[in-house]
């Protein structure tokens, strides 16, 4: 056995092993860290991220197993780590009232 396998082994006994339960505990506190909430439910999906009124909820099923509970959480640190786009100039035209050629505001 050469040095480098005997390294290999070395560090892969003193490698952490990952509880699941664990890795699931330290994704939703960094979630809540960026302001997500993680809202565990009876669904009949598995769950999975949508935004409500500028905000990101995390909307998981409580029976999910741990895997999918990470990779729901892991979708939604990456997208809350995404910058929101800029309003577009098309929208912001939209929202202002329509003005209309010879008047004035005031009249």
């Amino acid at each position: 056995m050469d040095i480098e396998s005997k390294k290999r082994i070395e560090a892969a006994r003193t490698r952490p092993v990952l509880n699941p339960e664990m890795v699931v505990r330290e994704l939703e506190a960094r979630c809540a860290e960026l302001g997500l909430k993680v809202i565990y439910d009876d669904l009949r999906s598995e769950g999975g991220v949508c935004r409500v009124h500028n905000r990101l909820l995390v909307i998981i099923n409580r029976r999910s197993s741990a895997a999918t509970k990470i990779r729901i959480l892991k979708q939604a640190l990456e997208r809350a780590e995404k910058p929101l786009p800029a309003p577009t100039a098309t929208l912001q035209e939209q929202k202002q009232p329509a003005s209309v050629p010879g008047k004035s505001v005031r009249d």
